[in-house]
């Protein structure tokens, strides 16, 4: 069930890539925030019940669903609600359209809009590394939460890594902060191995422990390391070899390399729908 719902959102997300011009979830939530009671906006933790109450409404929904079939297009749509804004190769396919065809313009404003997000340290910041965490954001962190808690788990993530992007209140947004930081934690991690199986491992796992070892400041570090570890161990990843000691092949252009982060996108995205079948025909056998 769970395969084939992430197989119909992945599906239907490609075929409506174009169409997307704004996340589904993100205009809800825009209008949600501003009209709950104060009382409620200026609770400690409100943005925690604010996602797990989306969530048991999603979840509510899901266990009135008869029969599986409906059950399964109800889980495929909430997941792809919960993908966006857009595709990220709908993004990188127009930077890269902008790039050659010399729309400075176009260029800056679409390399600021796949950079917003939550932000590594200053140390790991590029457009690469952006691109990889832009990639879990749209697409992996809310299919992970998928695999575990189903429709419900997609829409928590979704609300929770949104909130401190449209919420203006300070305090709520330090809690919508560390939700997101804390439901990323292992997402976060999971995704970057997946691009590390889905590139050069040896190169990511090197990655993977040299930023773990870094030492951490300020009291938010610890979120920050979550996303240096993405980057870079995503990043590195990039780097294959042609041949025993014959060195790592770098990209020829900047260009080349976005479009090696699709591919790598697209391949770790099948590793995780093989780990997911497997997982789906162990338990149907046992």
């Amino acid at each position: 069930m769970i395969l084939l719902a992430m197989l119909l959102a992945l599906g239907a997300e490609r075929l409506l890539s174009s169409r997307r011009r704004s996340g589904s979830a993100d205009p809800v939530l825009a209008r949600l925030w501003p009209r709950l009671p104060a009382a409620v906006r200026h609770v400690a933790g409100a943005p925690w019940l604010l996602a797990l109450a989306a969530a048991a409404v999603t979840a509510a929904l899901a266990w009135q669903l008869q029969p599986a079939l409906l059950e399964m297009l109800f889980s495929a749509a909430v997941l792809l609600i919960c993908f966006g804004p857009r595709d990220l190769a709908d993004d990188v396919q127009r930077l890269r359209a902008a790039r050659s065809a010399g729309d400075a313009a176009t260029v800056a404003r679409l390399s600021r809009v796949l950079q917003l997000g939550p932000m590594p340290d200053a140390d790991h910041r590029s457009l690469l590394g952006a691109l990889f965490i832009q990639s879990h954001e749209r697409r992996f962190g809310a299919c992970l939460w998928f695999i575990v808690l189903g429709p419900a788990g997609a829409v928590l993530y979704r609300v929770a890594s949104r909130l401190a992007v449209l919420i203006e209140d300070s305090a709520a947004q330090r809690q919508a902060a560390l939700l997101h930081g804390l439901m990323a934690w292992l997402p976060a991690r999971i995704t970057a191995l997946l691009y590390g199986m889905a590139g050069s491992m040896d190169d990511a796992l090197d990655a993977f422990g040299r930023v773990q070892r870094e030492p951490v400041s300020g009291t938010d570090g610890w979120q920050r390391r979550s996303w240096s570890l993405l980057a870079e161990t995503a990043n590195a990843a990039l780097d294959w070899e042609d041949a025993p000691d014959s060195g790592p092949m770098i990209a020829s252009s900047l260009d080349a390399t976005l479009a090696e982060v699709l591919r790598m996108e697209t391949r770790a995205t099948l590793i995780l729908l093989a780990l997911v079948a497997m997982f789906s025909a162990g338990a149907w056998v046992s």
